[in-house]
């Protein structure tokens, strides 16, 4: 009887504080209230497509464009992810020996998402493919 009056008692503690929670990660804010480094970078690579949502997480922004592009800062304002899905990715965001590589391999294929870490980068392209690059820009593998 008392490790069920225990049980009930932590889900009940679980359903009050779990909401609390949510609330505080992913709170939706006006772009102006973003790092001026992400504003710029949006307004400099994506310009003309109208911002729909910016949401603030606990260490990061999300993005979301009119065109379904998403872009994803940290808490600084650098770019960690950028995701479109119905054209290739501004070639001006794209690391040159990346681009290079992606244009020689694949030179009919587009780079649709690329994402960074402090590992290296991973880039996706329009046939579905998952290209792995070093912190230097070097290929490392294909991951499909």
């Amino acid at each position: 009887m008392k490790k069920t009056l225990q049980l009930m008692l932590a889900m009940t503690l679980a359903l009050i504080l779990f909401p609390r929670t949510a609330q505080a990660d992913g709170k939706v804010i006006p772009f102006d209230k973003m790092p001026a480094e992400a504003r710029a970078f949006i307004k400099e690579h994506f310009g003309s497509v109208k911002v729909l949502q910016v949401t603030a997480e606990w260490n990061e922004y999300e993005v979301l464009l009119e065109d379904l592009t998403q872009v994803e800062f940290d808490r600084s304002g650098n770019w960690k992810q950028v995701k479109r899905k119905r054209a290739g990715l501004p070639e001006a965001i794209i690391p040159l020996r990346i681009l290079s590589y992606v244009k020689e391999a694949f030179p009919d294929l587009s780079i649709t998402q690329i994402e960074r870490s402090r590992w290296g980068y991973e880039v996706n392209i329009s046939n579905g493919l998952e290209l792995e690059f070093d912190k230097n820009c070097n290929f490392v593998r294909i991951d499909d």
